[in-house]
């Protein structure tokens, strides 16, 4: 073991999310129960947030800072409901207010009532320099509600997102 590289037996394991030295780095944020409105070109906002490692957030707000430059999984999801009987939803991340194409994810149906609720995940991998702002952008040309109700009688969460670093720069 090279006792003068931070306990790794190699350079390359210095890089990898695998390094037993190196913490997880991750950020979890939700929105719960209730409902959103989400219009065209406008993003998600998230209230609850757990992390680890070097974020940035107000709860409550659209804009998640991620201070440490890496390559990060993202991963977001959103219960919609809805409008009239259709459900036409589209959603990217937007990096320092460009959206990732790798992160465009939608889903359309049709003939369902208003207290039927749809799930739309995405999930994509990318670099991301340290001091970027992330959101989560409402592509759609319709708005979209966001509905954490309904279910079971359970307040639900309506959005969530996971920025997880897995490696360093």
């Amino acid at each position: 073991m090279n006792e003068n590289h931070n306990k790794c037996c190699c350079c390359h394991c210095c890089q990898e999310s695998t390094c037993p030295w190196m913490p997880p780095v991750y950020f979890n944020a939700v929105m719960q129960g209730g409902y959103q409105e989400i219009a065209p070109e406008k993003e998600v906002r998230f209230l609850l947030a757990f992390q680890s490692g070097d974020f940035s957030f107000t709860p409550n707000t659209t804009e998640i800072t991620v201070n440490t430059g890496g390559i990060y999984r993202i991963d977001y999801s959103l219960l919609l409901r809805p409008d009239g009987e259709t459900i036409n939803a589209a959603y990217a991340v937007a990096i320092n207010g460009l959206e990732n194409p790798l992160s465009f994810f939608g889903i359309y149906s049709d003939g369902l009532t208003n207290t039927e609720r749809a799930q739309l995940t995405g999930m994509f991998i990318a670099p991301i320099e340290a001091g970027s702002i992330v959101t989560l952008r409402n592509k759609s040309s319709t708005t979209d509600y966001l509905a954490g109700t309904g279910i079971d009688n359970q307040a639900v969460n309506h959005a969530s997102i996971i920025i997880q670093r897995i490696k360093n720069n």
